[in-house]
């Protein structure tokens, strides 16, 4: 179907032999720890570096030859492969763990290295490798082992009594307690680790930062934690679509499947009449060395989610022959790893024609059955949120659930019209936890949502408002006028006013016709703008702009600029519903005082005034030939300047109807 600041706690590395059993439930993370990775975090201007070198707390090795013995009180580790010595059962693990604190909350440019010193000379790999298990070192023998998780880095070669040192740093998201396992394939040599029972040659753990006197923020507000933000009993959640991750093939991004997609003769050429499959893509990220890299790409957009202030994702789930859509246990699993409060709303997959059997979509559902990620409400049901659940009747969907609580899975519905503005639809009350809908794709729309969640609550039900941004489908040549960034903001202000009880942004992911995920074309523009109004929605005000930040949203051509005809012979985009196509480039400025916010497009330069702080949109005509610029100016000086990544052209080979997007605070843009 196609519908549609940082502060370090503390850190636990882990020494483990690659065939560690199976994952378990992740240590649980702090709200703060799951905003943002540290490299996104705020960095510092004029920063001075700081280094810590932190002991090891804790280190213990364990033998699969002895399983139930613990050996805490050592004096060294040992790491060895799978049939170490020519043993079957010869496997051994080290652990180790350390305790850091102190990094200050402006801290940027962190880095992690876990530093080991050898006892032997070998020529072995050890990859460093992120856990999903917890242990403690009196406690730990080779029963109680840990599980292991992706990996984070390798290193080869020993020297004895030469340290080696791993840059674990990539995998510590702040706040919180991490996990790592270092790999070794090697399974005849030993390789001995002093322990921290040795004194300064044990396991460190060294964190270098820069600090200075200017914090630089990401965001033009103070975002509450994750946690103060999960305490509102407003949920925002986002629509995840399978069929478009952040990678399909783990790929190097020049060469792979959505490089394929963007190209008009990739994918056979299937697409070359209209200019390619999809006009954007997922940020890119370098190929994975994991076997398994579908679960750390799932916990990169956890991340993301939570750092706009999302609850979860809703998963529009069924299994099928194309493995992207069975990849619910990876997300899951992912959500529980990084943060155990990030949830995830099943959105099943059904069949429409009348009388169809729910049996598949009963197994598909029983699959996650139990999963401590799984959205449930206050009576422990779970959640089902179908997409056009009006496609069977209520009696259909009450059949389905009689059946999943026979198999000990009680379920609640929260409808997904494909349209409902409030009127109709009561055939559905007494069946439903609450209603929502579709179709947030033009700014005209927006206000009807309002009154829909008036509707529901009429109704003593709860009401669940769609965000959209746009709605342009390159395979389809249509789309709909979303008018820069002017549907996005009015479908906020109706979740706002109409005080709906839950959000869900329309899409998270779905490339192919609206996706909201920090993306190619429009990087974090539409997060951070997101990240506004979910504190908004969960704290009940307009947060207090303290950093200015500069976004624009424009196309790459006016509507109707020439095309070259004899290449997109598919025919032109043409706009489903609405008004017509407008030609716009938008300033939508964060200030925190009055200034001059300016926009520039070659000689063409237009102003506006703002008089004091707050958020304003600025919309002038589109100029064919230039490269926009923008500029807030306060005092006769200018303050910050943004330069548009897209320039606007007077023709095209093909058309791209999409919204392009960028900018941010000073640092950021």
């Amino acid at each position: 179907m196609f519908p549609h600041h940082r502060r370090v706690g503390v850190i636990t590395l882990l020494a483990l032999a690659v065939s560690v059993g199976t994952t378990s439930a992740a240590t649980p993370l702090s709200a703060a720890a799951t905003a943002a990775h540290l490299s996104t975090a705020p960095a510092s201007l004029g920063g001075v570096p700081t280094k810590l070198s932190v002991p090891a707390s804790d280190d213990v090795f364990v033998s699969q030859a002895e399983r139930a013995k613990s050996f805490s009180t050592a004096t060294w580790m040992s790491v060895c492969g799978a049939t170490c010595g020519g043993s079957p059962t010869g496997q051994r693990v080290a652990l180790a763990g350390f305790k850091v604190s102190g990094i200050p909350a402006n801290a940027g440019d962190v880095k992690a290295i876990l530093e080991l010193t050898p006892s032997r000379t070998t020529a072995t790999t050890l990859s460093a490798r992120k856990v999903t298990g917890v242990w403690t070192e009196a406690a730990t023998t080779w029963n109680t082992r840990p599980a292991t998780g992706p990996l984070v880095a390798s290193h080869r070669g020993f020297t004895a009594g030469e340290p080696v040192r791993l840059d674990v740093s990539s995998a510590i998201d702040g706040d919180g307690t991490y996990s790592f396992a270092l790999t070794q394939p090697d399974a005849t040599t030993t390789v001995l680790y002093s322990s921290r029972e040795t004194g300064d040659r044990g396991p460190k753990l060294t964190i270098t930062y820069t600090t200075g006197t200017t914090p630089c923020a990401a965001l033009p507000f103070d975002k509450p934690s994750a946690a103060a933000l999960r305490a509102s009993a407003k949920k925002a959640f986002a629509f995840y679509f399978p069929p478009f991750p952040v990678s399909i093939d783990n790929k190097d991004p020049a060469k792979d499947q959505y490089a394929s997609w963007l190209d008009p003769a990739g994918s056979s050429g299937l697409y070359q009449d209209r200019g390619g499959y999809l006009r954007d893509r997922p940020l890119t990220r370098p190929v994975r060395p994991e076997a398994e890299w579908r679960r750390p790409d799932f916990e990169y957009e956890v991340r993301q989610a939570i750092a706009q202030g999302l609850d979860g994702f809703i998963y529009e789930h069924h299994t099928s022959s194309d493995q992207r859509w069975n990849q619910l246990p990876k997300l899951l699993a992912a959500a529980q790893a990084v943060d155990p409060a990030f949830k995830i709303i099943l959105s099943p997959d059904f069949p429409a024609t009348a009388g169809a059997s729910d049996e598949k979509m009963i197994s598909d559902i029983l699959l996650a059955k139990g999963h401590p990620s799984l959205f449930t409400l206050p009576d422990g049901s779970v959640l089902l949120a179908p997409y056009t659940i009006e496609r069977q009747p209520p009696s259909w969907w009450k059949k389905a659930q009689v059946k999943l609580a026979a198999q000990g899975m009680r379920t609640s519905l929260m409808t997904i019209f494909g349209y409902w503005n409030g009127t109709g639809k009561t055939n559905w009350d007494e069946y439903v936890y609450g209603h929502s809908s579709w179709g947030a794709n033009r700014p005209e729309v927006t206000g009807a949502f309002k009154r829909a969640a008036k509707a529901a609550h009429g109704r003593g039900l709860k009401y669940m408002a769609p965000v959209g941004f746009e709605d342009t489908r390159a395979k389809e040549l249509r789309f709909w006028e979303a008018r820069n960034s002017s549907t996005l903001r009015g479908s906020w202000k109706a979740a706002i006013d109409g005080k709906a009880d839950m959000v869900q942004l329309v899409t998270w992911n779905d490339y192919g016709q609206s996706q909201q995920a920090p993306s190619k074309v429009r990087g974090n523009a539409l997060a951070d703008v997101n990240a506004y109004y979910t504190t908004w929605f969960k704290t009940g005000r307009a947060p207090e702009i303290v950093r200015d930040a500069l976004y624009y949203f424009h196309r790459g051509h006016k509507a109707n600029a020439p095309y070259d005809t004899g290449k997109q012979t598919a025919g032109k985009f043409t706009i489903v519903a609405g008004p017509g196509a407008v030609d716009e480039v938008e300033l939508l400025a964060f200030v925190k005082g009055p200034g001059k916010l300016v926009i520039k497009q070659g000689s063409v330069v237009k102003t506006k005034r703002v008089a004091r702080a707050g958020m304003v949109s600025f919309k002038v005509p589109l100029v064919p030939g230039t490269t926009p610029v923008f500029e807030l100016q306060r005092g006769g000086a200018v303050v910050q300047t943004v330069r548009s990544g897209t320039p606007i052209r007077a023709s095209v080979t093909y058309q791209d109807m999409i919204y392009h997007a960028g900018g941010g605070t000073a640092c950021a843009s």
